[in-house]
């Protein structure tokens, strides 16, 4: 399991990109906050290098959305499901959750 996310495309906003990939990955709409991002820098990464997909120093950047649309899932792009789980339940689904992704769930969580 994952999340919807992805990489910015040709003179794409970071929010503009979050919709086009919640909606290619979840087939949902809906109103999206910024909650901040976070620096990725790979300069002390020994796997790193000039091939890498990632450059070497990047930016995730998190958004909350409050869903307002459900479409009809149809598996055409990256997704072979669609599951929609309560945040507590977070935790029994994806295998690499750690103390991060629970403080930007909590804070997301905590925006209203």
């Amino acid at each position: 399991m994952d999340f919807p996310g992805g990489h910015i495309e040709h003179e794409e906003t970071p929010e503009e990109c979050l919709k086009r990939e919640t909606y290619e990955e979840g087939y949902v709409t809906g109103s999206s906050y910024l909650l901040g991002h976070i620096v990725v820098d790979h300069n002390e990464n020994p796997k790193w290098n000039e091939s890498s997909p990632y450059p070497k120093i990047g930016y995730q950047v998190f958004y909350r959305m409050d869903i307002d649309k459900l479409y009809d899932f149809k598996a055409k792009n990256e997704s072979g499901e669609r599951i929609l789980i309560h945040p507590s339940e977070v935790i029994d689904y994806y295998q690499n959750w750690n103390e991060l992704y629970q403080e930007i769930l909590d804070y997301a969580l905590s925006q209203k």
